[in-house]
């Protein structure tokens, strides 16, 4: 497998396939970004006849979609899931469904889940991926084999620096991606805008309550405050000396803003004008 790290599970599904112990449902856990999706679309591959996913008739790869302000995984894309279950496998073996961020399983499309786990189709496999395990059912958490994937150790992330990059943003893409290769492949065409951004928040701090308010407004309706809080909050807990009031600040802000619930333009607001 190409994907880059986690040389404990690449063998623990070698020995797997060799010796014909794999299971019908998998649940790949562990940090954001650290290459879950990566690993079981080439496990995919691996499976069925080495054919790139997106060409293979044996892959379906599930992702949650933007519905009425909320990203879910429906009831629809799960009846999907079943019909695709139910068709013999176009090259006579595997038939593999990757679920990505399966926390956003709806409660109608968790229960359908539940009996496609509970009646697994012959020569299928079913790889739930989930950074928050505690919100997915008991009952579907009970099913699977959990396959946990730990961050990467940094030099195991050199290879994906360009060399061409100065040494300085290459530290600060490995300090914000804190041993997630997949944060350095998404962003590192954005790093621009992202040192950017972070300037902008450290000039606001030094002005007054009308400039945040701005700012705060400004955030909010570009709708990029929940990357630049991750960002921020990886930079101050990474920066020496370390500002200990800024950073508890922004780890409340962060748990705020990751629920709907909540008025995140106040959130933002409440923070700023009192940091």
């Amino acid at each position: 497998m190409n994907v880059i790290g986690h040389e404990k599970n690449k063998k623990f599904f070698k020995n797997a396939v060799k010796n014909g112990r794999l299971v019908h449902a998998y649940l790949f856990s562990g940090p954001e970004m650290i290459g879950k999706k990566m690993f079981a679309l080439e496990l995919a591959e691996t499976l069925c006849c080495d054919i790139e996913h997106r060409q293979n008739p044996d892959i379906k790869v599930i992702c949650p979609k933007a519905e009425e302000g909320e990203t879910k995984i429906y009831i629809e894309d799960i009846r999907d899931l079943k019909a695709f279950l139910s068709v013999k496998s176009f090259y006579g073996g595997y038939k593999v469904a990757v679920i990505d961020d399966a926390d956003r399983l709806t409660p109608e499309a968790s229960n359908s889940i539940l009996k496609i786990l509970e009646e697994p189709s012959a020569s299928s496999i079913l790889i739930l991926i989930d950074s928050k395990p505690g919100f997915l059912l008991p009952t579907i958490y009970s099913r699977c084999q959990e396959i946990t994937f730990q961050p990467l150790e940094e030099s195991e992330l050199s290879g994906l620096i360009p060399p061409k990059l100065k040494p300085e943003d290459g530290e600060l893409l490995k300090m914000l991606a804190y041993n997630r290769p997949g944060w350095i492949i998404k962003n590192i065409d954005k790093l621009s805008e992202i040192k950017r951004s972070i300037q902008d928040f450290d000039k606001i701090l030094g002005q007054g309550t009308f400039e945040k308010m701005q700012y705060a407004a400004k955030l909010y309706s570009e709708e990029s405050y929940p990357e630049l809080v991750s960002n921020l909050i990886y930079r101050y807990y990474f920066q020496n000396p370390k500002n200990p009031k800024l950073l508890s600040g922004l780890i409340r802000l962060s748990k705020v803003i990751s629920q709907p619930q909540y008025n995140h333009r106040l959130a933002l607001e409440n923070f700023l004008i009192n940091s």
